[in-house]
Order: structure tokens, then sequence, then C-alpha cells
């Protein structure tokens, strides 16, 4: 899996002689995205495309690359397999669409293509991919322009989809290492976490899945490596016609979904089922450290949120914690008819004093203060309306000093404490943390 991830030289074969917009040329991707290594071009028809000189054939290489990515038609895929092999190339990367995604022909060809990949030793990549990306040593086999981050992330996407790497802004997101497996005819996704499992950029994984190939390896495999490393699992092809969209797009079988459900649940993998529970989780995981216990302390803006969070606890196998003694000292500021409990409502108070922001950060205070208490929820609003910017809770990261949020933030402000030592989501030490979710 190595060379996939960091080759020292590779060979493109089939790379668009065009540039610029519609031409979707990996060669350009390549060249803007940072790679420091050795690439080498393969085209029959022309001596050179953006200055890189090309080699007719294969054999006319003048090394043997770490890896190989062919972007041919379906048909020439599995003779150009052929020829990588005999020139001694052990891993391929089938960005080509057409094979089990699409017809009987096309299932033939992925047979044939496995066939020689074992006949030869050859790991192949494929088909029907985006492929990998790598911020962290500036490699990509994308033939669109995904901005390499120049700070990558802990967190690793393991995809049957391309749509992961290019969106990831949107799913999960900041973004380590990609991969798509894409019809996943050989490397399939416990390859790929067998060598996350010690890999030192990657904290947490998150997987989307179609169908899953050797379940049961899978799943012990994903058991083991999640002691270690949080998995969180996008299980899509829930519904009948999500299943046929599956068959169609990556040629994967999905099974029963209530039988999915408790084995990634078994196999200690988190399993959400939006896109907007992944970016949550995702964001949440890349944030906060895990809590030391299941105690949560709410300071909320309205009650109403208070009995959303008390909800979710119950959901999620959390529980509120009892209500810190030394905040009594509020009820000095408060109304007579307002009693004080965990969630914290704080509205009432806030008018009555004038200052919301001050009365709910000595809430937040009071509730890190208390012993009892192993993680703090916050939820104040956040508006952009200037009439009301002293309303606004201000953000706090990790380490940082309190700060106004921007113009146009929504959402609540969560903070945690006291972390646990090294384990799922990579926290160490302990302390007050906090942050935004």
């Amino acid at each position: 899996m190595q060379l996939f991830f960091e080759p020292r030289s590779v060979v493109l074969i089939g790379t668009s002689r065009q540039t610029g917009p519609g031409a979707y040329n990996n060669l350009e991707m390549l060249l803007s995205y940072g790679y420091p290594g050795r690439i080498y071009l393969v085209h029959p028809k022309v001596p050179d495309i953006m200055g890189y000189k090309t080699c007719p054939r294969v054999v006319d290489l003048p090394e043997i690359p770490d890896l190989a990515v062919i972007s041919l038609g379906r048909e020439r895929v599995v003779p150009t397999a052929f020829e990588c092999a005999q020139h001694g190339i052990k891993r391929l990367v089938v960005i080509s669409q057409g094979f089990a995604d699409a017809d009987a022909r096309g299932a033939e060809l992925q047979a044939e293509l496995v066939r020689l990949a074992r006949e030869h030793g050859v790991r192949v990549l494929g088909p029907n991919t985006m492929g990998v990306l790598n911020p962290f040593s500036g490699f990509t086999t994308a033939f669109i322009d995904v901005p390499r981050d120049p700070a990558p992330s802990p967190l690793t996407m393991v995809a049957q989809s391309g749509a992961f790497q290019v969106g990831a802004s949107s799913f999960t997101g900041r973004l380590g290492k990609a991969i798509d497996v894409g019809n996943a005819c050989d490397l399939d996704m416990v390859d790929v976490l067998e060598y996350l499992a010690n890999d030192p950029d990657t904290r947490i994984i998150v997987l989307h899945l179609e169908g899953i190939k050797r379940g049961r390896l899978f799943l012990a495999t994903a058991a083991r490596v999640a002691r270690t490393k949080p998995i969180i699992a996008l299980k899509t092809g829930r519904s009948l016609a999500g299943a046929k969209a599956a068959m169609s797009h990556t040629g994967s079988l999905v099974g029963e979904d209530t039988i999915v459900d408790l084995a990634l649940a078994a196999a200690g993998i988190i399993r959400v089922r939006t896109l907007v529970e992944l970016l949550a989780v995702s964001r949440a995981f890349l944030k906060f450290r895990p809590m030391a216990g299941p105690r949560l302390g709410v300071a909320t803006a309205t009650g109403a949120f208070g009995i959303i969070a008390a909800d979710a606890c119950e959901d999620h196998g959390l529980e509120l914690a009892p209500f810190p003694e030394p905040l009594r000292d509020l009820e000095e500021e408060r109304i007579p008819w307002h009693k004080l409990g965990n969630p914290i409502d704080l509205w009432p108070l806030g008018m009555v004093t004038g200052s919301f922001t001050g009365v709910f950060k000595r809430a937040v205070a009071g509730l890190f203060a208390d012993e009892h208490v192993d993680a703090v929820l916050g939820v104040g609003p956040c508006f952009t309306s200037p009439r009301h910017a002293d309303l606004n809770i201000p953000r706090r990261g990790p380490g940082t000093a309190l700060r106004q949020p921007p113009a146009q933030t929504p959402g609540p402000a969560a903070l945690r404490r006291r972390s646990r030592p090294p384990g799922p989501g990579g926290g160490t030490g302990s302390g007050t943390q906090c942050g935004l979710l």
C-alpha cells in the first residue's frame, strides 16, 4: 500500500493532450499538487505533453516506475496492464470505467484484470476510481483539481467514490489522505485498513461503503483497528432503490441493512446515515478528545434546546451530570420563578442581569470546575444582526483565548473537558479543552 500513497516514480498512461478547463489532465493535476517524484508518460501519438517527453510503449520506459496510472478505454486496459506486468510494474491504478459497474462485457474484462494481477503478482486499485490523494507527500492520481492542504488533517477517507475527495469540505471538513477503491476488484477496504492501522499520518478513519467484500475479515480487521483509531462509516444502499444504484455505480452487492448495522456496531464502527451526520461526527473527532465519562453539563440560551440535548444524551448513552452546587450563587441574580438545573436555561438570567454572555461564561466555568462533569455543551446564539452582537457567544478552541465568532456563524458552541489517556480519537493528557462543534 505504501507505493500507492508514496510512489517515488509514476507513469501516466492515457493522459490527455489537452490542458485547462475540460481537459481532466491528471499530469496537470499532479504537477499543480507538488509531486516531487519522477514522472513518465506513455502515449503512442505525441512526442511530449506539457513539456514531458512521452514513450510510445511501456517497454520503452527508462526505468521501472513504482506505480502506473491507467486512463484508457476499457478494452485497452487489460492489454496495457499486461505490458506493465511484463515490464515489472507491480502497482496499478485503473481510473477507467465500464467494468463490473457497467455490463456483462465489463464484468468479463474486470475478471480478466484480476486474473492477470494474480498471475503476475500485481496489485490493482480500481477500476472506476479517482485513486489516491496524499497531501503529506504531494501525490495525487486525481483528474480533478483538488487543492493540496498545506497542513493536512489526521483524518483519512476510504471511499467507493472520488466525490469524497473532491467535496471533502462538505463531507468531512478537513481531509488528510484519501483513497477511492472504486470497484475494488483487487485492493479493498481490508487492505487499506491494514495499512492505516500503522500509518502515523492517520488518527481518524472515515469509510464510505456501498458493499462489503470479505465481510468476516473486514469486520475482524476493523474491530482491531478501531481499538486505537476511531472508524466512522457511511454505509449506503440501505433502501431498495439505493441497493440498485450501488450495483450500477461500483457493482457492489449490498446486504440486509439490519444485519449490516449490527455487524458494524459489533466491530466498534461508528455508523452515520447521512452526509450531515458524517460531517458532524468527523468534525467532532477532529476537534475533541474522548470524554473521560458519560456525564454532560449543558448551558443553553433556551430551555427547548436543553430538552433536545437531554433526549440526545439518552439516545447516545450519555447522562446529564448533577447540577453543580457552587453554581447556586447564580440564584442571587435569578428571578423567583426561575429554577436552575442541568440543562441550565440561562436566557431569563441574561435578560435580568443585562449580560447574557457574562452569565453564560459563569455557568460554563462552573460546569468545567465540577469534578462530576465530564463534558460541557454550550448552546448559544450567534446573531448576524449588529443589534444583537452583545448576545453572541465567543468561540474557544483548544488552548486558545476567547474570540468573537465571524458574523455569519450559526450553531451551538460545544466545549469538552477531562480527556482519557490515548485511545480511540487519539487524545492525550488531561485538563480542560474547548472548541466549536
